[in-house]
């Protein structure tokens, strides 16, 4: 348990910035929000060509 203590104390600088990146993370999973507007910036429209339409339609810039 000392170990532990002692690692803690030596990086707790680390882990505070680990812990705050974690936490934004989780607010913006929880909100349903995104980092990045990939809605507002996206310019791809799939070609549907005779009712078939490619299987991997994600595209991300």
């Amino acid at each position: 348990m000392e170990k532990v203590i002692q690692f803690i104390r030596n990086n707790y600088l680390t882990l505070l910035l680990g812990l705050f990146f974690y936490l934004l993370f989780f607010y913006y999973n929880a909100t349903g929000s995104s980092i990045c507007d990939c809605e507002s910036t996206e310019n791809f429209k799939p070609n549907y060509s005779g009712g078939h339409h490619s299987v991997n339609s994600f595209y991300h810039k």
